[in-house]
């Protein structure tokens, strides 16, 4: 490969992750929604908004660990699955992120106690899905749904069928030999090689499929946040809009998190069958020599762009898995330091 389609890729690369680090750093490092008042915030939540906190901490952290088991078993039945071919792995994610979110919403956990002896409110204000949380933050799992589902729908309009009739192999016409007359090479052949596995219909569908689903089970996941009952005491209205912001960070960047890797998975192998297709053998006349290969433009670069964009991805997922483990533990700290100024108060 020349020198032009190297630049090329480093540059359209270099742009890809600039802009995926501008998104998720507005999404995540943005000003979220707290307390105007942080002392009257602590004086007004007694041992509610510790145990409250806390309960909602302890519920992140079951869909988190339970979502990821759910992701290893997927890649464990796919190990010993043969026959599947890997759709398990293809499916790993979007099946673990679904557990995780069910999880989180059916997690029991303490609700707010009314305060018969404070101030009771009733707030007339509508509450939707977006209500707490700044826009930016529901760009991401948006545009990861949207990239990975037109993603696939291309792929697999490009996918072949294998031996088996399973459309999950990338077919082109190559050079596939040569023949040798009088020390020249003559009667260059082409035919149509296949390379895999690519993520055709066979893996595309069940993905989008899943995908769909997850996209439902976030919206209900983010309506069931915003339209829970609010609590009846003034004193408690900034706590709870805080634990709503904070429920839907977690939410958001954990289906991010998990959207966004598979669409790396996709990038990354979708790049490699695509760099390895487009390599052609150099006819030569010399039968004691291994032919060596040509890299085929211009689907051999666009083969090493998507392997180097699933990178880029890849570290933007392990960014919003973080955000979704700090939300959970900056909850459970918060439910502690709460505990302590009311233990201190008690004294």
């Amino acid at each position: 490969m020349g020198s032009i389609p190297i630049l090329i890729a480093v540059v359209l690369v270099a742009l890809l992750a600039v802009g995926v680090w501008v998104v998720v750093r507005r999404a995540l490092a943005g000003p979220q929604q707290s307390p105007t008042n942080q002392q009257e915030l602590f004086a007004s939540t007694k041992a509610q908004v510790f145990s409250v906190y806390r309960g909602d901490a302890l519920a992140a952290a079951a869909a988190l660990i339970l979502g990821g088991s759910g992701a290893a078993v997927m890649c464990l039945v796919g190990s010993w699955w043969g026959r599947g071919y890997g759709i398990t792995y293809a499916l790993a994610g979007g099946v673990g992120a679904l557990v995780g979110l069910l999880v989180y919403m059916f997690y029991p956990r303490p609700a707010w106690v009314p305060d018969e002896g404070g101030r009771v409110v009733a707030e007339l204000s509508p509450r939707g899905p977006t209500s707490f949380a700044r826009q930016w933050v529901f760009v991401l799992p948006l545009s990861a749904a949207i990239i990975l589902i037109l993603g696939l729908l291309l792929t697999g309009s490009y996918s072949a069928t294998d031996e088996n009739g399973l459309h999950r192999v990338f077919q082109r016409r190559s050079l596939s030999g040569w023949g040798i007359e009088s020390g020249q090479v003559v009667d260059v052949q082409y035919n149509l090689s296949a390379n895999g596995p690519f993520p055709g219909w066979y893996y595309g569908v069940p993905v989008i499929i899943c995908t769909l689903l997850l996209i439902a089970v976030v919206y209900w996941a983010l309506h069931r946040t915003a339209r829970a009952a609010r609590p009846g005491s003034a004193d408690l209205l900034g706590a709870d809009s805080f634990l709503r912001s904070q429920r839907t960070m977690f939410i958001m960047s954990a289906s991010s998190a998990a959207l966004a890797s598979q669409v790396a998975g996709l990038a990354a192998i979708t790049g490699t069958v695509l760099a390895a297709a487009h390599r052609d053998p150099v006819p030569t006349a010399d039968l004691d020599t291994v032919a060596g290969t040509i890299p085929v433009e211009p689907g051999h670069t666009f083969g090493l762009i998507l392997i180097l964009v699933s990178l880029v991805i890849a570290v933007a997922a392990v960014m919003l898995l973080i955000k979704a483990c700090s939300t959970a533990a900056g909850l459970w700290s918060l439910g502690g330091h709460m505990q302590c100024v009311r233990s201190e108060r008690v004294r």
